[in-house]
């Protein structure tokens, strides 16, 4: 029976390998995982036993310290697993302590770590520090994977401090890949590392530092407060119908799935893909064979099946700008209730996110922070689907959870703004765009800004918005690294100024 286990990794590898030429759709890959999955179940009584119960290979792959998002590792996991290496996949928020217990208990090949979030690669990062501060770098070669992170990143910033093997994976294909490398450089096949394109690296990194040296000599801090940018002051301030805070519950689906972006769900989170160089279905053609028929499946199982618990909690506030601050004051414009201190940009227009903003000396002006959920169900119902071995529907589940988030909060905001009365009359949403199009380009007045993008980076600034806003009322809470749990779940703040627009402060 050995020969048909043989059959089955043969096959699973060759649906990678049409992944990997873009002959294939993530969905279908998946698909086959499953089929596989349940093959080998079913066979595996009847198999001869390997002589090294890790089969082609042993990893423990982990999401890093205080990050919740578990979806590209679990995707890791189904693509190695399904290749005949084994996982052991030890969840979310896992610290080096954890990741390194696991590894030496299992006898671990190699390491994989993970995260979405900027903060993550700054985890990341540490986490290499630690093992060289305890001599076990060159014991694991380590493989990392997550949004946030670049290949430069990692093969120039953090191969460069490191003193073991540290690899970049740019998705689970790349990381079969990468653990196909590892395995055969232990065979004593083909070394891990070409020493040619090493050599070019560090090439590359060395131009790299001194060009980052000249540039940031030449520069202010990001903290300088000494100059403002050229954005308007004198822009009329429309009165909200409130200050405080109120929680709004229960919103249909049907309300605000109208806002759902359909290319960010069917390219970014289902990666369907259209064919390169032809032979195959175009995007388009995937949109009307399998994207929008997935989606109204999706749409109508998650009501009938009862999942999505929409919340919003959102205030208005009294407001204004000092230097790079925006004071946020009680409803009674009395007493400070916080402060957000944001980073303006070095060069350009010095852009800060407290300039959309009247200065005090020019009168109050009104911030809006909302914060919105899909509900903690929705998480749970996709991790019973990974539990269960259902690869595709986690995948397509999971993503359209975030996206509805999204969605949500889109729909919030254009809420918002037709709250925002202007003094001469009409609202702020008066000037949106009838389309949908109009609306996810953001061509209307304002701007909504969520922490840990460019223009407020600072993750810690999001524990003011759950205080000032009571976020645990509609089952919000945030973790010890600042991330709002749920992972369906977003932060915002809405400003009205009509210059405001996204850019990045560095």
């Amino acid at each position: 029976m050995a020969i048909i286990n043989d059959i089955l990794l043969d096959g699973m590898k060759v649906v990678g390998e049409l992944f990997g030429s873009g002959q294939m759709q993530l969905p279908f890959v998946l698909q086959s995982a499953e089929v596989m999955k349940t093959a080998v179940a079913y066979l595996e009584p009847h198999m001869d036993k390997a002589d090294d119960d890790g089969g082609k290979g042993r990893i423990v792959l982990a999401t890093v310290r205080g990050d919740v998002h578990d979806i590209g590792k679990n995707l890791v996991d189904i693509i190695l697993s399904n290749n005949g290496y084994e996982v052991v996949n030890i969840g979310i928020k896992q610290p080096i302590n954890a990741i390194l217990d696991a590894a030496e208990q299992h006898h671990a090949d190699a390491i994989g770590m993970s995260g979405l979030l900027v903060k993550s690669t700054v985890i990341m990062k540490e986490n290499l520090q630690e093992m060289d501060a305890r001599g076990v770098s060159g014991r694991w070669p380590v493989l990392l994977g997550g949004a946030a992170l670049t290949r430069a990143y990692v093969e120039d910033d953090l191969r460069s401090m490191f003193t073991g093997q540290v690899h970049y994976a740019r998705d689970a294909f790349e990381g079969l890949s990468l653990m196909e490398r590892v395995m055969a450089a232990k065979r004593g096949e083909a070394p891990m590392v070409d020493p040619a394109r090493e050599a070019a690296l560090t090439a590359r990194r060395e131009r790299r530092e001194r060009q980052r040296a000249m540039v940031s000599q030449s520069l202010p801090e990001l903290s300088d407060d000494s100059v403002r940018s050229d954005v308007a002051t004198g822009v009329d301030v429309p009165a909200p119908p409130f200050f405080g805070t109120r929680v709004v519950r229960g919103i249909p689906l049907a309300d605000y799935a109208t806002l759902l972006d359909e290319r960010a769900t069917f390219l970014g989170q289902w990666g369907l893909r259209g064919s390169r160089g032809g032979g195959g279905p175009t995007y388009e053609e995937l949109v009307e064979t399998e994207g929008r028929p997935r989606l109204r499946y999706w749409l109508d199982r998650l009501i009938s099946d009862q999942v999505l618990e929409a919340a919003v909690v959102y205030g208005y506030f009294p407001a204004y700008s000092e230097g790079n601050d925006l004071v946020v004051l009680d409803e009674n414009a009395h007493a400070e209730r916080t402060r957000f201190t944001f980073p303006r940009q070095r060069q350009e227009r010095r852009l800060c996110l407290a300039d959309f903003f009247r200065p005090r000396s020019e009168g109050l002006d009104v911030v809006a922070l909302q914060l919105v959920t899909v509900g903690q169900p929705i998480s749970e119902y996709t991790a019973k689907l990974f539990a269960r071995n259902e690869y595709r529907d986690y995948l397509e589940v999971h993503g359209l959870s975030v996206q509805l988030t999204e969605a949500l909060a889109e729909y919030w905001h254009k809420r918002v703004r037709t709250e925002l009365t202007l003094p001469g009359g009409g609202t702020v949403a008066d000037s949106d765009p009838t389309d949908l199009a109009g609306l996810l380009r953001t061509d209307y007045r304002g701007c909504r800004y969520a922490f840990g993008y460019p223009a407020c980076p600072d993750l810690e600034d999001r524990a003011k918005v759950v205080d000032l806003l009571a976020a645990d009322r509609i089952g919000v809470q945030l973790s010890e690294e600042f991330q709002l749990v749920p992972e369906q779940a977003t932060d915002a703040i809405v400003v009205h100024h009509p210059d405001a627009n996204y850019f990045n402060a560095k």
